[in-house]
């Protein structure tokens, strides 16, 4: 049993330009690249031969052959093992990345003559991929298609998808020339230790501008969820009397929770510390907007598995709701 898929037109524009196209013009094998790869990662052709469960000989040859192929040197000694020289370190990401990209037309070529979607490559971020994603991927069956995280930066989802990704969420605003599905909107929350006043006092939520002067444990800038803070305080016209940057949202949580400041977090509530929902400047009467996250899910219009990614989605958005992890828009 698997999820089914109608036979529609694969997006050839979107292959169009890709290094899969290379290899129809061109002697050299995949097998020997998969076998580059396998000594690249082991740096022994030993290892790489007991991996690959192959002769060490017969490897050594095929590696040889690839080298001639190529008419580069990809390998030299030092001692007992191999170092790539400076062309074989500069093939390595475009063959890792054709072995994705052939895995990939393997799979919709799969799907399309069985009408079964087996196994689909999300992008994601380590922290959705933490809170909210893996526990998805837990609730779902064998009838379901596999779906494999590949941990990407949120400002790198839509290059992703041309990298072998078939679907991505991420709270970046994606490509218009996507297909997306919004999944919700993820709450900023405040957090403080459990011996706070705010926490002593029941405090549930409170305008940006009440944290003005206290020190903040933030995300960096490589998170989306400081860009929405930052733009946020400045509007309040306000700041912060100093703040931590901390990349890790638990651990943001958990400085909070042992009192070493205020803590900025989409993560949910953990570790004893008092959440607080963060809205706008003004919004004592708790009127305004919640500073949140818009999640989404996008994929190439015209993907093999465009009809199962869309269902996924609709599974993923009902159990984050379910979950309490997103807040109506």
């Amino acid at each position: 049993m698997c999820s089914t898929v109608r036979a529609q037109s694969f997006r050839a524009d979107f292959m169009e330009g890709s290094t899969v196209q290379m290899t129809r013009q061109s002697n050299m094998n995949l097998r020997r690249l998969q076998y580059f790869l396998a000594v690249v990662d082991a740096r022994t052709v030993t290892g790489a031969a007991e991996s690959l469960h192959i002769a060490q000989p017969a490897l050594g040859r095929q590696i040889k052959t690839l080298e001639r192929e190529l008419r580069l040197r990809l390998f030299e000694a030092q001692g007992n093992r191999l170092a790539l020289t400076a062309a074989g370190r500069a093939l390595v990401p475009m063959a890792r990345r054709l072995m994705r990209e052939t895995h990939g037309f393997e799979e919709a070529a799969t799907a399309l003559r069985t009408g079964c979607v087996q196994e689909l490559v999300a992008a994601t971020t380590s922290g959705s991929l933490r809170v909210f994603l893996a526990p998805f991927i837990a609730t779902m069956g064998p009838d379901d298609p596999r779906i494999i995280p590949r941990e990407v930066n949120h400002f790198d989802m839509t290059e992703s998808l041309r990298n072998g990704c078939d679907f991505a969420i991420s709270p970046a605003l994606p490509d218009p020339v996507l297909r997306n599905i919004q999944l919700g909107r993820v709450p900023v929350r405040a957090y403080v230790s459990a011996g706070h006043e705010w926490a002593l006092n029941g405090v549930a939520e409170l305008p940006i501008s009440s944290f003005a002067g206290v020190t903040a444990v933030l995300p960096s800038h490589h998170s989306a969820s400081r860009h929405i803070i930052d733009a946020a305080v400045s509007r309040a016209d306000m700041a912060f009397q100093g703040v931590t940057e901390c990349d890790d949202g638990q651990t943001i949580v958990a400085l909070a929770a042992a009192g070493h400041g205020v803590g900025f977090s989409t993560e949910r509530p953990m570790y004893g510390a008092h959440a607080i929902i963060v809205r706008e400047a003004g919004a004592s009467d708790g009127n305004s907007n919640p500073l949140a996250l818009p999640l989404h899910l996008t994929c190439t219009p015209g993907h093999f598995a465009e009809g199962v990614i869309a269902q996924i989605a609709d599974r993923i958005r009902d159990f984050l709701a379910l979950q309490g992890t997103v807040i109506a828009a």
